[in-house]
């Protein structure tokens, strides 16, 4: 497959990481459209959190929190088109030289939504940082696979699903060698807030009791929360179409303290 690297063990090579990524995901009580993705591409979210579902009748993974009403919900390939779009021939999706997350919540743990998360993300692997080899620089997005999720490890070999996704929770060492300039953490983790209390730090470091690894940590459920989240040296936070233009605020330069935990 063009773009995935060939070396022993997998390769990862990415932009620089916004210091805060804001990443949308819909309300579960909000039907998902593409529309949504063009609200949150032009608000300038580094991250989208699709909710992806198996649909029974065409068998085609489509976006969306609930399992009703999937014939009119666009598909996961729809959904990466847009980002695409927005992106254009430019090296990042915001135009900016920074990283962008698309992140998959796998909703079922269905053989065949893991098949087909694979077949769709094999189609555009050019576009991931996963599938960058030693040659090709860094490529500006990273698809970051959480929910119900290592069920993947059966839709395709170990090396081919590390070329097109990182798996939130798992510690790649000696697995995906990390070649992106400033070989910065490229490893996630979420915790529902308020779990990321006293724990970003160890985290960062590799030094957390409860998990092995080196991570990058995405805090959900913030909502009221969000500043407190921020202030606690999370990289990630989801916000909804109500907590966007505060988690954007909080996301700007003049809003992240330089001595706050990284």
């Amino acid at each position: 497959m063009p773009g995935v690297a060939d070396a022993s063990t997998s390769t990862i090579c990415e932009l620089p990481h916004p210091r805060l990524v804001v990443q949308f995901h819909p309300a579960a009580r909000e039907p998902f459209n593409l529309s949504d993705i063009d609200r949150a591409l032009a608000a300038g979210v580094h991250g989208l959190e699709l909710d992806v579902r198996l649909r029974p009748g065409d068998r085609a993974v489509v976006c969306n929190h609930s399992a009703r009403g999937l014939a009119d919900r666009p598909t996961l390939a729809e959904s990466i088109d847009r980002i695409l779009e927005h992106q254009g021939e430019a090296s990042s999706v915001q135009r900016d030289g920074l990283q962008f997350f698309l992140v998959l919540d796998v909703k079922e743990d269905s053989p065949g939504l893991h098949a087909g998360i694979v077949e769709v993300l094999k189609r555009y692997a050019r576009h991931w940082s996963t599938a960058a080899g030693p040659q090709d620089g860094p490529r500006g997005i990273t698809v970051v696979v959480t929910g119900s999720a290592l069920g993947l490890a059966h839709a395709a070999t170990e090396r081919a699903v590390d070329s097109l996704c990182i798996i939130e929770g798992l510690d790649y060492r000696g697995r995906i060698r990390n070649i992106s300039p400033g070989a910065a953490r490229f490893q996630w983790i979420s915790i529902q807030h308020p779990g990321e209390r006293g724990r970003v730090r160890a985290l960062h470091a590799g030094m957390d009791l409860a998990k092995k690894g080196i991570f990058n940590v995405r805090a959900y459920g913030c909502h009221a929360g969000l500043a407190e989240c921020v202030s606690a040296g999370v990289d990630a936070v989801n916000a909804d179409r109500s907590e966007l233009p505060a988690a954007m605020a909080l996301a700007a330069p003049a809003s992240i303290q330089p001595g706050r935990p990284r």
